[in-house]
């Protein structure tokens, strides 16, 4: 089930708003008590920026600190402040990146989806709130395995799918507290368990 609201009165997925958003719709269909939320996405560009921020930072001191000349010293001057930049432009990017993110809304009952308003790039998307109870979802756990570097170790990565029962996939959750906690959810209120 898709409601929507007003999209411009929100404020994205993560603002004041639609947390009150959530918790409305969650009462109005009786889902009891809430256990938290999971952002369905983002997160690398913070962490790129500062691994790029380790990288610049020593060379473009050490240009600017030795005795190269002008040139070096102007390069150096530039990693540095790249280096000192990147970081923070992508943690800003991150920020406003993060209520533009579908977010996952755990309760008792079922389960509160906030998509954000979709873009005219991407009209299929869907937005405004999914709200399904548990009863109405179908849950699937699957194990991928994959060889890792030249040596050709075996990794295996844990996957919990939240599917609509007989329709869609709703999200994907890696092997986290969460996709776990999501399973024991999901399971004690009464989701199927058929496989894929």
């Amino acid at each position: 089930m898709t409601d929507t609201t007003d999209e411009n009165a929100l404020d994205g997925t993560n603002g004041p708003l639609a947390r009150r958003e959530v918790v409305r719709l969650a009462e109005r269909h009786g889902f009891g008590a809430a256990h938290g939320s999971v952002a369905l996405g983002g997160g690398d560009a913070g962490c790129a920026a500062v691994a790029l921020a380790v990288a610049l930072l020593p060379p473009g001191i050490g240009l600017l600190a030795g005795p190269f000349g002008p040139v070096a010293a102007s390069v150096g001057a530039t990693l540095v402040m790249a280096g000192v930049a990147v970081p923070v432009l992508a943690f800003g990017y991150e920020r406003r990146r993060d209520s533009r993110i579908p977010r996952l809304h755990l309760f008792d009952g079922g389960l509160v989806i906030g998509y954000p308003p979709a873009r005219p790039s991407d009209p299929s998307r869907p937005e405004g709130f999914a709200v399904l109870p548990w009863s109405d979802v179908r849950v699937v756990e699957r194990v991928h395995t994959t060889t890792v570097g030249q040596g050709g170790s075996v990794q295996q990565v844990w996957r919990l799918e939240l599917h609509v029962r007989g329709g869609p996939l709703l999200c994907s959750l890696g092997d986290t507290h969460r996709g776990a906690q999501v399973l024991r959810l999901a399971l004690a209120g009464g989701a199927d368990t058929a496989d894929a």
